[in-house]
């Protein structure tokens, strides 16, 4: 496990862990028997709907209809589950962007097309299935992509694998169960008066990393980071407050969180 300093979208440094190499292989484990249980489970369903008709259907139908699902599975639950898998939430690692914020839907689509571990299991079960000489040969290709990934894992600073680096993202461990698995939503009620309307010239990027801020300073009360943080807002905002440097930025997400659902 190797420590990064990653710089923000304000200039500011937050510190992340990656995740050991055995946490990625639990969580990868976890995902291939929860494909495999969706795949058996398929082909049962398939069979007692299709019993008397499964001779006449092709080969290849069923493979499209079953790989679909399982193909989709990694894509899917990282972009709804703030960049982790069952997996990944099961074991505490996540995938976020290399600026600390969460990664984008086209970020999780690259690493999804580079996927060749997940994309070995799916071809390896059928080509088992159906016997096909090609499948099989296909393999072999996603071995040599497997391999490649093994090698940027041991090779790269931030353990990235082929597909992280193409999209630009990292594999971090979470510390707690309530810090980069949450987003920046804060719920707050119909009467509440934003004080920094000013927040709205910001992104969810930027919001993602002030949360980050956040979060970091619940586990190391780091207060200079906070200190930094919101001198760097308020001059990118042009705006300067009465309130601390953490209920500042509390306030700040509260405000983007009201305004934004407005």
């Amino acid at each position: 496990m190797a420590q990064l300093r990653i710089l923000t979208s304000f200039n500011i440094e937050l510190d992340f862990d990656t995740a050991e190499f055995h946490k990625r292989l639990f969580a990868w484990a976890i995902d291939v028997i929860i494909i495999f249980i969706y795949f058996f489970t398929a082909i049962k369903v398939f069979n007692s709907l299709f019993s008397s008709e499964t001779e006449n259907i092709n080969g290849w139908a069923i493979f499209l209809i079953l790989l679909a699902p399982m193909s989709l599975y990694p894509l899917v639950t990282e972009i709804t589950m703030n960049g982790q898998t069952l997996g990944k939430k099961l074991v505490g690692i996540q995938v976020i962007n290399e600026t600390g914020g969460n990664a984008t839907i086209s970020q999780f689509l690259i690493r999804w097309m580079l996927r060749s571990s997940d994309l070995m299991i799916v071809i390896m079960i059928f080509a088992i299935l159906l016997k096909n000489e090609y499948l099989l040969r296909a393999v072999i290709f996603t071995l040599i992509l497997a391999i490649t990934d093994l090698a940027c894992l041991v090779g790269t600073k931030k353990s990235q694998r082929l597909g992280d680096l193409a999209a630009g993202t990292i594999l971090i461990k979470t510390k707690q169960k309530a810090d980069l698995t949450e987003t920046i939503f804060i719920e707050t009620q119909d009467d509440y008066v934003p004080l920094y309307p000013e927040v709205m010239r910001l992104s969810d990027r930027d919001m993602n990393a002030i949360k980050n801020v956040l979060n970091a300073l619940s586990k190391k009360s780091n207060w200079p980071l906070a200190d930094r943080t919101a001198e760097k807002v308020q001059s990118i905002l042009g705006i300067q407050s009465k309130q601390d440097s953490l209920s500042f930025l509390e306030t700040l997400l509260k405000d983007y969180n009201h305004l934004s659902t407005k």
